[in-house]
């Protein structure tokens, strides 16, 4: 199942504000389970950080809800390949996904930071708190070897 949305403020000046898309993509990790990978893409700024915030939180909370005859998740992999600016309201909303996440009992993590994203993740020590991987697939892998 993969869900596409895009996002930004909804004001007359959206054309001068960022824009941020997710698509979300369920992948089988073997053993019965499947994760849930959570791909960004564009800049998050203040403009639409609150969006992504909601949207992430949705999708987390579906995620954790069991469905009759479902695989369980084993978690969350967010993918910054394609996220060309994050400032810190994109942090915080990474964080609320975190900790939204662990309230869950959802394990999540981020991959594909790089450049000026992966450096802000780093100086703010998201590291730290968040698990970062190199590659949405060594995050996918880091999940199953979980289950």
């Amino acid at each position: 199942m993969t869900w596409t949305w895009q996002g930004s403020a909804p004001d007359d000046h959206a054309r001068t504000r960022a824009h941020i898309g997710l698509r979300r993509t369920d992948v089988d990790c073997g053993a019965g389970a499947t994760a849930m990978l959570l791909a960004l893409a564009g800049e998050i700024d203040i403009s639409n950080s609150g969006w992504l915030t909601v949207q992430l939180s949705a999708v987390i909370t579906g995620a954790s809800t069991v469905r009759t005859g479902a695989a369980p998740s084993s978690g969350v992999v967010v993918d910054l390949t394609r996220v060309r600016f994050c400032d810190a309201s994109g942090i915080t909303a990474l964080v609320k996904a975190f900790k939204h996440a662990q309230k869950q009992r959802l394990p999540l993590t981020l991959a594909g930071a790089t450049g000026r994203v992966d450096c802000v993740l780093r100086l703010t020590g998201i590291d730290d708190v968040l698990p970062l991987h190199p590659a949405s697939a060594d995050a996918l892998r880091a999940l199953s070897s979980r289950t």
